[in-house]
């Protein structure tokens, strides 16, 4: 209950970080996000003593490094995206991105995978997954349906999404030379990095200034990356990956469509329709044939 407890609040990043935009821009609110989960967690790595070994970065491959720019990858784009498609389109989405890129990565035993034949059991699930997120994001047929614009969001989601279940394997690899903590810290540096970049280039470095006009709730959008990226390591062990994910999801899921349909954060409000909960269900029965 404590990991679904972590999905219902990282079900909140997304719309959290859109809110933030309206002070400093979507783009630069990604940035303010990586940045205060950064902070967050080098002040664990040197309170933890972790900060020793710093050194072993040194020694690892340049790809193991590339975790950083999916996650900010990931964080631009939900933020750049929620207000329009809303969070339970995003939260599937990315389920359905993220299952169907581990899949072939089991299955092609890539970065460092041990190889798992995809089964029929596991490509039933992959089919439930996408049924399950067309029936989330279906809108009722009184509505003017999805404009083609939604369509690219969804899809630009559906694209990160993929990316995600290619990052979780690389964090692994990191991890394994350079300690959990220290390898998260990496990640938010180096995404933090990458955001700079682009906020500067695209010249919207000037409205981080709004950053002093936003509520300090709007700010813990980071915090909720770190944490969890906390609770994951420490429960994997205990529940191993396949629960891990499994709990995470139906977190997310849960508080994603509850938001949408409460219309927080300044979401277009959602209704829990027969489809959005058939559509649910569709995409936890996915998750767990997937992770079987």
């Amino acid at each position: 209950m404590a990991i679904v407890a972590v999905g219902l609040q990282l079900a909140l990043q997304a719309p959290i970080n859109s809110a933030l935009g309206r002070h400093v821009g979507r783009l630069a609110a990604a940035l303010v996000s990586f940045g205060v989960g950064t902070v967050v967690l080098l002040l664990l790595v040197i309170a933890t003593g972790a900060i020793a070994d710093l050194g072993t970065l040194g020694e690892v491959p340049f790809y193991q490094l590339l975790g950083g720019l999916i996650g900010a990858g990931y964080v631009a784009t939900t933020t750049l995206t929620v207000a329009r498609i809303g969070a339970g389109a995003v939260v599937a989405a990315t389920i359905t991105g993220q299952l169907m890129s581990s899949l072939l990565i089991d299955d092609m035993g890539l970065v460092g995978i041990d190889a798992v034949p995809l089964s029929f059991l596991r490509l039933c699930g992959a089919l439930l997954l996408v049924a399950g997120t067309l029936l989330v994001v279906r809108r009722k047929a009184s509505d003017a349906g999805l404009e083609r614009s939604d369509l690219l969001a969804l899809f630009a989601v559906f694209v990160v999404g993929l990316m995600v279940g290619i990052q979780h394997p690389l964090n692994g690899l990191l991890a394994e030379t350079s300690g959990d903590l220290l390898a998260a810290l990496t990640n938010f540096v180096v995404g933090s990095a990458l955001l700079l970049v682009i906020v500067v280039v695209t010249g919207r470095a000037p409205k981080l200034a709004g950053v002093r006009q936003a509520p300090p709730w709007k700010l813990i959008g980071g915090l909720i990356g770190v944490i969890t990226v906390v609770a994951a390591l420490s429960a994997v062990s205990v529940i191993g990956a396949a629960g891990l994910t499994a709990a995470l999801i139906t977190g997310q899921l849960i508080g994603s469509i509850a938001l949408d349909r409460a219309g927080a954060f300044g979401l277009t409000v959602r209704l829990i329709t027969p489809a959005r909960a058939a559509g649910a269900a569709l995409l936890l029965t996915g998750t767990l044939l997937s992770i079987s």
